[in-house]
């Protein structure tokens, strides 16, 4: 029970990663806050946690959408009586060539991927620094972040590349704050909404190749997150963490020629 009355808020907790996350804080005694878009994957989140014997209510809104997260952070404060943690998992996924993209996709993906990041830690921040063991801001972001190119997705990578970034500079302002922020980079993990996208055969192509030879878990994130939010971690600011089977170190050739074929 490492986390025992810490209150922890993850944004898209209604499935996949964040959902996994939410349910590792719970077994570990937090009192967990659910942002999901869609009402209804928040409530099964929330019966589940709540089915462990944990504390949690649930925040819906789009992170794209300004007060939406107003509502998330101050949701949580105000059930819970502050906030200890905030993990960051949602985000916008579009996929599509740059010289086809309509400017509103675009322009959703940075609400989303983006200024989400500086409305989420703006709000958070004030209660964040008043953690007793020190107030955790984690990002997940993607390893996409870290490869030259994959196709079809230049924004969404360019997105992670910035978070990166801005969690770095984050991680030295607010330390004075009592904060420590880092980000966690997944590689394929094969959550329900990727399988939808790739279907079921393409990811596990992809992976037999990576170094660790399979899909990544949605667990293989939370582990990651609860790591850096424990008091072992508590030296750790301004870092990545990548989770992903070594796969940002198989060659782009090999890649392309893997969603070629298909």
């Amino acid at each position: 029970m490492k986390f025992r009355d810490k209150v922890v808020l993850v944004t898209g907790a209604g499935r996949g990663m964040g959902r996994a996350i939410a349910l590792a804080y719970a077994r570990e005694g937090a009192k967990v806050v659910v942002s999901a878009r869609t009402a209804r994957y928040g409530e099964e989140t929330i019966e589940q946690i709540r089915a462990l014997g944990a504390q949690a209510c649930l925040v819906g809104g789009d992170i794209a959408d300004r007060d939406a997260i107003k509502s998330m952070v101050q949701g949580g404060v105000e059930h819970f009586g502050g906030l200890d943690i905030v993990v960051h998992c949602a985000a916008d996924t579009s996929h599509g060539l740059i010289a086809e993209m309509a400017d509103d996709t675009f322009d959703h993906i940075v609400r989303s991927n983006i200024q989400s990041l500086f409305w989420l830690a703006k709000d958070s921040a004030p209660y964040l620094s008043k953690a007793v063991d020190k107030g955790r801001l984690i990002f997940i972001s993607s390893g996409e972040a870290n490869r030259k190119y994959t196709p079809r997705l230049i924004a969404y990578g360019s997105s992670k590349a910035f978070m990166n970034s801005f969690a770095r500079g984050l991680a030295v302002e607010f330390g004075a704050m009592n904060i420590l922020v880092n980000v966690v980079e997944p590689g394929l993990i094969g959550t329900d909404h990727m399988l939808e996208t790739l279907g079921n055969d393409l990811p596990h192509k992809l992976a037999a190749h990576f170094p660790v030879g399979r899909l990544g878990e949605s667990a293989d994130i939370a582990n990651a997150v609860l790591f850096l939010s424990s008091n072992e971690a508590s030296y750790i600011t301004g870092t990545s963490l990548l989770v992903d089977g070594g796969a940002t170190m198989i060659a782009l050739p090999k890649v392309e020629e893997i969603l070629k074929g298909q």
